[in-house]
């Protein structure tokens, strides 16, 4: 019996995914500074809500930045309950062919709705972190990367993500829109999608998200580690959370959610979302893990299986403790 038992455990451990190896071998060149530049700039609008004439000018300010970069941009219009809405598609070069998917999203909360203060639970919030810091670290990674790998990248700043359940709003409203125009044949050509949401705060802890694509997860926190940011990409496991990455998962793309969670920030969803709770240096170890799997990914052919996250791990726990407790049983009854 206990050499069954050992067989079981044998297979099981076989059956699991073998992650990629990754080794550090590019030295990164993300500005955390500028980046912080880049969300102050952001905040400068105001609050910054779908619609409005703060996010247009906000829109205009992201746009240049890219042009400037040498970015090309789409501009993908849509309205929804009447609110006319933008998602924003920076490309390098005229091709629409790129194998990875960076995103954020550029709108902010209507409504500070986390309030304690009742009387402030209507006002609408800067988004400091909930929306312009993910922007930021875009931004500077679209100016911080090797020109020879932005081919392999396209940008897209998501409009209308953080107004659900206010005025019969749903959640991911542009990243659903975005990932509806996607051809059959474009969602094959797209092997990764990483969202950056919430990535700013001045104690930065990113626990794995578990909805997330596992094996690409494994692939960005084992390049934290080797470059010295274990300490902000926690080997934890956190929770499932409903954000712009859920599309592309269920359009079968391999996905992942890199966000501050379990829990989220004290002032999430409030008016003190402000860019004195961020700092450069924790958009720069954000930006820094991220630009360098850009390079290492742009120039390697490794796929990563669509994996459901941590559940994929449950059928196998369940013939574990089935093989355990057979094995128990069998060992009393001797």
């Amino acid at each position: 019996m206990l050499l069954q038992l050992r067989s079981c455990l044998l297979l099981l451990l076989m059956t699991q995914p073998v992650w990629p190896i990754v080794q550090a071998t590019y030295t990164p060149t993300f500005d955390g500074s500028q980046a912080f530049v880049y969300l102050n700039s952001q905040c400068d609008f105001g609050p910054r809500p779908p619609g409005s004439d703060n996010l247009s000018l906000c829109r205009a300010y992201i746009v240049g930045c890219m042009t400037t970069d040498g970015w090309n941009i789409t501009l993908q219009n849509f309205t929804y309950l009447g609110v006319p809405c933008v998602n924003i598609i920076g490309r390098w070069g005229s091709s629409d062919n790129a194998c990875l998917i960076l995103g954020a999203h550029y709108d902010t909360r209507p409504q500070a709705d986390q309030e304690s203060n009742p009387t402030n639970r209507t006002k609408p919030v800067i988004g400091a972190n909930d929306g312009a810091s993910g922007v930021a670290v875009l931004l500077e990674l679209a100016c911080a990367l090797p020109e020879e790998v932005r081919g392999s990248v396209e940008f897209v700043f998501f409009d209308a993500e953080d107004s659900g359940n206010i005025n019969s709003w749903q959640w991911i409203v542009g990243s659903t829109y975005y990932v509806g125009q996607l051809s059959s044949d474009r969602k094959t050509t797209i092997r990764a999608m990483i969202l950056l949401d919430m990535v700013g705060d001045t104690n930065v802890r990113l626990l794995r998200e578990t909805s997330s694509t596992k094996s690409l997860q494994d692939y960005l926190w084992s390049i934290a580690e080797d470059i010295g940011h274990n300490g902000t990409f926690l080997d934890d496991i956190g929770a499932s959370i409903l954000d712009d990455h859920r599309p592309f998962l269920s359009a079968g793309i391999p996905s992942l959610d890199i966000i501050q969670h379990n829990p989220f920030p004290s002032y999430w969803h409030t008016l003190e979302d402000t860019p004195d709770k961020c700092s450069a240096g924790s958009l720069e170890i954000v930006g820094q893990v991220l630009e360098t799997f850009v390079v290492q990914y742009a120039n390697n052919t490794t796929s990563f299986s669509q994996d459901t996250g941590f559940l994929a791990y449950v059928p196998l726990l369940i013939l574990l403790f089935v093989v355990c407790l057979v094995a128990y049983s069998r060992l009393r009854q001797r």
